[in-house]
């Protein structure tokens, strides 16, 4: 057996991580620039730079003029191709797979439809994560002693599917480090690692799409909750007379109503000249350009369909900013990518809220179609950054 890893000082660990911070945000990056930015001596930059150079983490890439007749900065980048983390996605239809490198930039993504009951059968589902991700590593050519570790991610309703069990096997399998999160916590991490610039640390972030999923950012930290679900607008009740059943027990909650397996059953529904709006009826995908059209020309059909859904999400939604006053909600899915369906939804929501109450409404820059790379930002989160660059000790045979 031999142990890949160090053990290291708490305080090295956290000098190491916010040089890596500043390194990954920052563009013509200098060891005085850093030096300035975290407050640490030159000196010990310097001793930390080098180290990392050493290491292959950080390369050196030419050098700038400061003012000063003679002299240079050397810039310093994260070397992009250091090492690698997968994330995969699991959903009730799909399993997603993305390998992404340490600046979270996606190398490849893969799809895989998922078969109904595949998911009951959990040695089988761990096979098709194990061959998935083995094949996304041969395709694009990398070992597998390359990669840093896997985020696997989980939508809500999949908390009975025994996730700790799916972690360990896939642990186990591929002798890598392996790390579960619900995939809307996963994705609001990632929209601040990856878009730090375009975000603040106060926020909500939220996720429309088979299933409804809210994440609370404050201060830069996601609050959990006592029972790990705060957040969960899906299951907030916006019309107790709605006499709807869901998962989680209750009558008349949001996703009960707003679904998009109830727009889907709807839209069949209205016959012949509706039915190429449904792109995937098992899968329950949504052509929303094609309904962005339709209610662009005030079709009064597919606006019944669409304007009671989105009247109660947009109260949900409104009630979530007097509750939590963030400096912006972060919407993500599909449907808010179409601008009719998006102001629809940003009018309702200020009109809730009233003239007193303000709040701006902003489209996700994550891919809505990727969901994946949410748990790939959280490994790489966990097991690159915070760790200082350090691998995470981990047995192997020999």
């Amino acid at each position: 057996m031999t142990v890949r890893g160090i053990n290291q000082s708490g305080l090295k660990i956290s000098n190491r991580n916010k040089v890596l911070r500043i390194l990954r945000q920052g563009k013509s990056v200098s060891r005085k620039d850093i030096s300035d930015k975290t407050g640490l001596t030159k000196a010990a930059i310097s001793g930390i730079v080098s180290e990392m150079i050493e290491e292959n983490i950080v390369i050196e890439k030419g050098s700038r003029e400061t003012g000063t007749a003679g002299r240079k900065k050397i810039i310093l980048e994260l070397n992009k191709n250091y090492g690698y983390v997968l994330g995969v996605s699991i959903t009730d239809a799909h399993l997603i797979c993305v390998i992404s490198n340490v600046l979270g930039e996606t190398i490849d993504v893969l799809y895989h439809e998922l078969e109904p009951d595949q998911l009951n059968n959990m040695d089988n589902f761990v096979d098709l994560i194990i061959e998935k991700s083995f094949y996304i590593l041969w395709k694009n050519s990398y070992p597998r002693d390359c990669i840093m570790g896997m985020g696997i991610g989980y939508i809500g309703s999949l908390d009975e599917i025994k996730i700790g069990v799916i972690e360990d096997s896939v642990r186990q399998r591929l002798h890598i480090p392996v790390l579960t999160v619900n995939n809307v916590k996963a994705l609001a991490m990632s929209q601040m690692d990856l878009y730090y610039e375009e975000t603040s640390e106060n926020f909500l972030f939220v996720k429309y799409g088979p299933g409804l999923g809210m994440s609370i950012v404050r201060n830069g930290s996601i609050i959990d909750g006592v029972n790990n679900k705060a957040g969960e607008i899906g299951h907030t009740i916006v019309d107790i007379n709605k006499k709807t059943t869901c998962r989680c027990g209750r009558s008349g909650c949001l996703e009960s109503l707003s679904s998009e397996k109830g727009i889907v059953k709807e839209i069949e529904a209205l016959g012949e000249k509706y039915k190429d709006l449904i792109i995937d009826k098992s899968l329950t995908i949504i052509d929303y350009e094609k309904v962005n059209r339709y209610i662009k020309a005030n079709d009064k059909k597919i606006l019944d369909i669409f304007e009671p859904r989105y009247n109660y999400f947009a109260k949900a939604l409104a009630n979530s900013v007097i509750l939590f006053d963030p400096e912006y909600v972060s919407l993500y899915g599909n449907v808010f990518s179409q601008p009719e369906l998006f102001e629809m939804i940003s009018n309702l929501v200020n009109a809730y809220l009233g003239p007193k109450t303000k709040v701006i409404m902003t489209l996700s820059n994550l891919d809505p179609r990727n969901s994946a790379i949410g748990p790939a930002s959280y490994a790489l989160r966990e097991l690159f950054y915070h760790s200082g660059g350090y691998q995470q000790q981990i047995m192997e045979e020999e």
